[in-house]
């Protein structure tokens, strides 16, 4: 099971304003990162079985901790599993329930095929957003 953390910012988070994000985890497969503007995630690396803890817990902390939508940013994952997947869905589900959305970054295209597949595309708080973050 992985660690779960929080590990000194990398000179990537320290180069950026302090105020705009925070390195959350920085793990061999998944570095996450809490942005501001927009609020939300920026995921770097694969979500498969190695990195899915580290994902959950930042879902998590940013659905119950956060206001508003949240923003996750894919452009920089290179890999995205049918369970990382659907723990995307699940939260934006979560996020309806109090008229929130989970906004899709650069969604990879893999991925929208399997949310497709799978019907997924029609869950109640799910967007997808062409490009990156701002």
């Amino acid at each position: 099971m992985t660690d779960r953390r929080p590990l000194r910012p990398s000179s990537v988070a320290l180069a950026a304003d302090p105020a705009l994000e925070r390195l959350l985890w920085d793990d061999p497969f998944l570095r996450v990162i809490s942005t501001t503007c927009p609020p939300g995630l920026r995921l770097e690396g694969e979500i498969d079985l190695c990195s899915r803890d580290l994902l959950a817990a930042a879902l998590d902390e940013a659905v119950r901790f956060g206001s508003g939508d949240l923003h996750v940013d894919l452009t920089s994952v290179t890999f995205i599993d049918v369970a990382g997947t659907r723990m995307m869905t699940t939260a934006a589900k979560t996020l309806s329930r109090d008229g929130r959305r989970l906004l899709l970054h650069a969604t990879p295209p893999g991925t929208r095929k399997v949310i497709h597949l799978l019907g997924w595309e029609t869950t109640p708080g799910l967007m997808h957003c062409i490009g990156a973050m701002l």
